[in-house]
């Protein structure tokens, strides 16, 4: 994954008003929060965004 294209990750998930923090590793953009319920909103939101890359969701709490 490109730096600008993870620059958009995060900017889309900025946009979403939730209180998740969001790291980019590499090629991984990691978003952390306290609340389960906001992490599942990002994934939910991230299903509907059209940044013209593919996204691999992956839950690391369950």
């Amino acid at each position: 994954m490109k730096q600008e294209d993870a620059k958009k990750i995060v900017k889309q998930i900025k946009d979403e008003g939730l209180k998740v923090q969001v790291a980019i590793n590499e090629e991984v953009v990691r978003v952390t929060g306290k609340k389960i319920d906001d992490l599942q909103t990002v994934i939910q939101a991230s299903k509907n965004w059209d940044l013209g890359i593919p996204l691999q969701v992956e839950n690391m709490r369950s």
